[in-house]
């Protein structure tokens, strides 16, 4: 087992999310994620912004049949596109019996602060991490994770038990030109993380 897992207490690891977390409905999925962590090597941060895409028209399901294939065939893995030629996101798919993934918007670090610095080349935390190509960037993820199964590489820690407790807003997504009308992203409200404020 890698050192940066077997730093992780017996604790921690048993808070880690299972494949069958993200066997759920795909809206579920996103709004239950916001709180939780991810952790990967010695970075990790805090989930504050998802969206969630099911067979939608801007959907890769719809627009990428052939990449998007994922999000009818695998739940619980890790599912990375590019867009703009630029800038990787990053997805975890969703739904037993359906089709979805969740792509992480925003988290608010955590740990690993310094690295994620160097890596953007830029210092306030709130702008490490405050949209996916940025969060791709700063946590160092490498597109070959594409793929694999949660917890193989790329670690999600539950969410807090007061997570319920949390300031949801849900408005729609951004950044796309389809399906512009279904509120299905999902924020902890005033974040200072957040791409954009909700």
């Amino acid at each position: 087992m890698a050192c940066w897992i077997s730093s992780l207490t017996v604790r921690q690891m048993s808070k880690l999310l299972s494949r069958e977390f993200f066997a759920s409905n795909t809206l579920a999925v996103a709004r239950a994620l916001l709180g939780a962590e991810i952790i990967y090597r010695s970075c990790a941060g805090r989930i504050v912004e998802t969206e969630a895409y099911r067979d939608d028209p801007a959907s890769h399901a719809v627009t990428r049949p052939n990449k998007g294939r994922m999000l009818f065939d695998t739940y619980g893995h890790v599912y990375i596109y590019l867009i703009y030629g630029m800038y990787h996101c990053l997805n975890f798919t969703t739904e037993r019996d359906g089709v979805g993934a969740v792509l992480i918007r925003a988290v608010e670090p955590t740990s690993g602060i310094a690295e994620m610095q160097r890596r953007r080349q830029t210092n306030p935390p709130r702008n490490l991490t405050n949209g996916p190509g940025k969060l791709f960037q700063a946590f160092g993820f490498d597109p070959a994770h594409h793929g694999e199964l949660i917890g193989t590489t790329i670690l999600v820690r539950a969410a807090p038990s007061n997570n319920a407790s949390l300031d949801i807003v849900q408005s729609p997504r951004i950044g796309i030109s389809r399906a512009t009308q279904l509120p299905w992203r999902f924020c902890i409200k005033d974040s200072p993380f957040l791409s954009k404020p909700a």
